[in-house]
């Protein structure tokens, strides 16, 4: 919601100060007066291009003041901004020198124009005679039919769009699959080939390591037993007298009487009975390992060749044996992965099969959207029917989209040619206004006047009042041309709206602004050679004579005072009348 606009040197208006709050605000004064300066404010706040006819010699600056949901789709574009916010207050600023290009500050940071216009559809919705995209434009009419569809066309979408993503997905692969079919049919052989080498080889880990450690061991047998006999020839000896064992038996026999009598002796004699028992251990291991030492003389051979088959696979897929493994596996993940794109008529059938879930998914979005467009129909038609357009009609066209020349499209049962598909389904909408009677369905762009344009926006946006799409609204011409027991209804419907919104209104007919919760007022002051405008809040009192001013042209007048309090108070029967009945629930 806006909560105040502060405006300073902007067309006629030197500076203006105004607080705003919900429900329906009407901004109302004398032709000339600036009151459109109000709406040229907001635009140029949510990035619209400056005028320079605003703008005054000096620097001109907009500001407002908004209170945000903290999580909603503003403050998250705002933070990813680096625009911090507190409680939801957010402070727009922008600035225009007379010369040099504007600036705009979002809470003292400054901010592209371009982020401030993608805020500007959740922030505000203007309705003016140049605001009329939403009723031009195929997509915005699209969304508001799904707007007031309500839950029913939600789900129908979401089931439309999770078909979507799956057949785009599959499309994608397919495509991907044909275009690089030959590339992957190479890399499919080569890597089977490579395989089949690793295969025939069968690597085991660690495997290279053993066979270097034997390797190693057969080519020096001859050293290693030399080596060994030696030492078992030092240990036992040939006889009694020259092996180690006999020495140290010995020494041990020396001992054996006297160890008891001196402590220090009882441990020597104690050592030299473990070294006795080791030597006789190690003698016998050394024999064991002479005799293992007896190996198959081709035994060598055949480990230096598998070492040469293994050499070649480190050579070619890693610099160890754990290397060439992992390569293999995901080789092989590879394979199965190039074997099932490889697949075209599988990618096929699985696509067709997706398509065909897609076709029946928009064929149940599409039946959603009519059923939904007829009970729209009837409720907007109602609301034309009283604001001045007696004999007016809204019509919806669903339309199936055709597939541009060369470019595939999607099978609908029931129909002869493809259609085609995106990301909101394949329907085409169009709202189409039949104007009087007998005349022909005409999109509502072409078939309206731009006054008529406002008024069809107000009775779409009651008719969505409790989906709004936006918390503030502004009207401008909303009451062109019409006058009498039509304007009272274009001020009740704009009431109506604003109990769920808040409502801006520029207007020139009392009827309307008698409705409102909140009255400003745009006068005129000269001094004879410079002519401004100031924005005033009007009281009870003050909002009877600016009443009586628009009824009659003369604030003074008792019979158009007594006019515009009764336009008050049959305002205010309305409001309580609305204020206590029970709605009709949405479906």
């Amino acid at each position: 919601m806006i909560e105040f606009l502060k405006l300073h040197r902007l067309g006629i208006i030197d500076d203006a100060h105004i607080e705003l709050g919900p429900g329906l605000t009407v901004i109302t004064g004398e032709t000339g007066a600036g009151k459109t300066m109000v709406l040229s404010a907001l635009r140029l706040l949510l990035g619209g291009k400056s005028d320079q006819g605003l703008a005054a010699s000096k620097e001109t600056s907009v500001q407002g003041g908004w209170l945000i949901d903290p999580t909603g789709p503003v403050a998250t574009q705002l933070a990813q901004a680096g625009v911090e916010l507190l409680d939801g207050e957010f402070l727009l600023t922008r600035t225009m020198p007379s010369e040099g290009r504007s600036r705009i500050s979002a809470n003292g940071t400054i901010v592209p124009q371009a982020l401030v216009a993608a805020c500007s559809e959740d922030l505000i919705a203007v309705h003016g005679q140049s605001d009329q995209t939403l009723l031009r434009r195929s997509s915005k009419q699209r969304d508001v039919l799904d707007r007031f569809g309500g839950a029913a066309i939600a789900s129908a979408r979401d089931a439309y769009f999770a078909a979507y993503a799956e057949v785009t997905a599959l499309d994608e692969i397919y495509q991907s699959a044909v275009s690089s079919q030959a590339e992957q049919a190479a890399e499919l052989t080569s890597l089977r080939e490579q395989l089949e080498q690793i295969e025939a080889v069968s690597p085991v880990a660690g495997e290279d390591d053993a066979l270097a450690e034997t390797a190693l061991r057969l080519g020096n047998l001859s050293q290693l037993q030399a080596a060994a006999a030696s030492a078992s020839q030092a240990i036992a000896g040939e006889d009694d007298e020259s092996n180690a064992v006999t020495a140290v038996h010995s020494a041990n026999k020396a001992l054996e009487g006297v160890a008891e009598i001196d402590p220090a002796l009882k441990d020597i004699y104690g050592q030299l009975r473990e070294v006795a028992l080791v030597l006789n251990e190690v003698g016998v291991d050394l024999s064991r390992y002479l005799a293992d030492l007896d190996a198959d003389p081709g035994e060598l051979e055949r480990i230096q060749s598998r070492r040469a088959e293994l050499t070649s696979l480190t050579r070619r897929y890693g610099s160890t044996v754990q290397d060439v493994i992992t390569w293999s596996q995901q080789a092989a993940a590879r394979v199965e992965v190039l074997e099932q794109a490889s697949n075209l008529v599988e990618l096929a059938a699985k696509r067709d099969k997706a398509r065909a879930k897609l076709a029946t998914a928009a064929t149940a979005l599409t039946a959603e959207r009519k059923r939904a467009g007829r009970e729209f129909c009837v409720r907007v038609t109602t609301e034309l029917q009283g604001l001045a357009m007696p004999h007016s009609q809204l019509g919806i066209a669903i339309r199936h989209r055709q597939p541009p020349a060369g470019q595939d499209g999607l099978r609908i049962a029931g129909l002869e040619s493809p259609v085609a598909f995106g990301a909101s389904g394949v329907d085409e909408v169009e709202f189409l206004l039949l104007a009087h009677e007998g005349a022909n369905p005409a999109p509502i762009g072409k078939a309206a006047s731009g006054g008529e344009l406002s008024r069809i926006m107000l009775a779409l946006e009651v008719v969505l009042s409790e989906s709004a799409s936006a918390p503030t609204f502004v009207f401008d011409e909303v009451d062109a041309g019409v006058g009498g027991k039509a304007a009272v209804e274009i001020g009740r419907r704009l009431a109506q709206l604003g109990k769920s919104a808040q409502v801006l209104v520029v207007t020139h007919l009392p009827q309307v602004a008698a409705f409102a919760d909140h009255h400003l007022v745009v006068s005129k002051q000269s001094d004879g050679r410079v002519t401004s405008s100031g924005v005033e809040s009007l009281d009870d009192s003050a909002r009877v004579r600016e009443l009586a001013r628009m009824l009659a042209g003369q604030e003074e007048s008792a019979h158009a005072a007594a006019h515009a309090q009764e336009l008050l108070d049959l305002a205010s029967l309305e409001r309580d009348k609305r204020s206590h009945a029970v709605g009709k629930p949405r479906k």
